[in-house]
């Protein structure tokens, strides 16, 4: 019998609360425990006696937000921590760190519980916790939930996970990262560890990842909102136009994504022959800043730059940009964006395309369904944006109707205005958020075809 499947994703549990005054720490995004317990209770409930699964479809843990001086310690801006490092992430996360910060020790006590009672769970690893890959680092979250003997399974899928065994109606998941340009890795997490040149071996880390590491941590700390708003560039795009907060180092990471566009480093790879990249003699703040086409962010830096100290900064920044963002530059900077592109300002369709293309995450999900005609619905997190594949359904080539879902997040996030913008203003505004905490629930008939429904916790609470 095909059992009942609960999927969550991007719960971003980070370093919980301060031990010195109990509140929580400036960069914790999941003020939920409580909500997450009381919606294990009730699908346990519900199932009565039954085994079911949990899925946990990435992001599952905010890593780069977890002692976050270790963001900057790797000497190569494509290298993150090590398994050591990671081994520390998780124990604060765990709470066996408690002089630190307290975690969220009750959410892996209640996954405990859930598989003490016989249900499984399944983690996918996502972009903010691909740290879930070192050997240590899984072995020592396997023993905080896995309860020995316990009839429930527990396991972590690398990349992807289909739930189902019937010829049609099963549903495939991935967290969704590697469909972006800012937060992939690449060769589908297959390959998640190099060497940082000095011969430690780190985790790969994506542009996404160095951008928290290096701006959004320290930013977010003063402006809780930036990490709430998807995606990137349209807090790049509005905090320039709208705050001059900015410190050097951080201004030099935000004019290296706005003159690359997000492009990918492999796409670079591709394009570029040996001879394409910035020139040597060019390779400094102010040649850099002279290459912004944009007046109004050309005039902000030169007024920035002003400033001694600001340019010691913002130069020192520059001169740690490898070989492989110097070509990322030379190939983005002739297409760069304006300001009022990156802050969404112009109408949807000439910042995301016409309306009748579809995004990446609906094109992967048509091709997997189109590559495997058992797939009847994908799943993808990421974005925090909730979609209901319902709504509108994907017509494939093969006269079959199939589905994209995206299963949001348990963080807060924007409230839903159809047509409307958000100002600076309006972004910094706490009433303007909402968590909805959404979950999709996939359930099997007779034959084992399963329907996927979108439901809100926070809604029936």
């Amino acid at each position: 019998m095909d059992r009942v499947v609960y999927l969550i994703s991007d719960l971003h549990l980070g370093p919980g609360r301060e031990p010195a005054t109990d509140a929580w720490h400036p960069l914790e995004d999941f003020q939920v425990d409580d909500a997450f317990g009381a919606f294990l209770d009730r699908i346990t409930a519900l199932a009565n006696g039954a085994p079911i699964e949990l899925l946990i479809a990435g992001d599952f843990i905010d890593y780069p937000q977890i002692l976050p001086e270790l963001g900057l310690t790797s000497p190569a801006n494509t290298r993150g921590t090590t398994q050591a490092e990671s081994v520390e992430r998780t124990r604060v996360v765990l709470g066996q760190r408690p002089e630190l910060s307290s975690g969220h020790p009750a959410v892996f006590a209640r996954l405990r519980k859930l598989i003490e009672a016989g249900h499984s769970v399944t983690i996918l690893v996502g972009n903010h916790d691909i740290d879930l890959l070192w050997p240590d680092v899984w072995a020592l979250l396997f023993d905080a939930i896995y309860s020995p003997g316990a009839s429930g399974i527990l396991q972590r899928e690398t990349f992807s996970h289909t739930i189902g065994r019937a010829g049609r109606g099963r549903v495939y998941v991935e967290h969704g990262h590697e469909r972006d340009p800012e937060n992939c890795f690449g060769d589908q997490m297959a390959q998640p560890f190099a060497e940082d040149g000095t011969g430690v071996r780190r985790l790969k880390r994506c542009y996404g990842t160095l951008f928290v590491d290096k701006v959004y941590n320290q930013l977010e700390r003063e402006r809780w909102f930036i990490d709430n708003v998807k995606p990137i560039s349209r807090v790049i795009g509005l905090g320039l136009k709208n705050d001059v907060g900015f410190t050097g180092r951080a201004l030099a990471l935000i004019l290296k994504f706005f003159l690359t566009a997000g492009l990918p480093p492999r796409r670079a790879a591709a394009v570029l022959g040996e001879e394409d990249t910035w020139p040597q003699a060019q390779r400094n703040g102010p040649a850099l800043a002279q290459a912004v086409d944009d007046d109004q962010l050309h005039d902000y830096l030169q007024r920035r730059m002003a400033d001694p100290a600001f340019r010691a900064e913002f130069d020192d920044e520059v001169r740690q940009f490898d070989e492989g963002d110097w070509r990322q530059i030379k190939a983005g900077v002739t297409r760069q964006p304006t300001l009022d592109k990156l802050a969404g300002v112009q109408p949807r369709g000439m910042v995301l395309g016409d309306e009748d293309v579809e995004d990446q995450y609906h094109a992967a999900a048509r091709e997997v369904m189109q590559l495997d005609s058992s797939i009847g619905a994908v799943i993808m997190g990421h974005t925090h944006e909730a979609i209901d594949g319902l709504v509108k359904p994907l017509y494939l080539d093969d006269n079959r109707t199939g589905y994209y879902f995206n299963s949001g997040t348990w963080t807060p996030h924007l409230r839903d205005r159809p047509g409307h913008r958000y100002s600076w203003d309006e972004i910094a505004d706490a009433a303007n958020y909402t968590s909805s905490l959404t979950y999709l629930r996939f359930v099997p008939d007779a034959q084992g075809v399963y329907r996927v429904e979108l439901h809100s916790w926070a809604a029936e609470m």
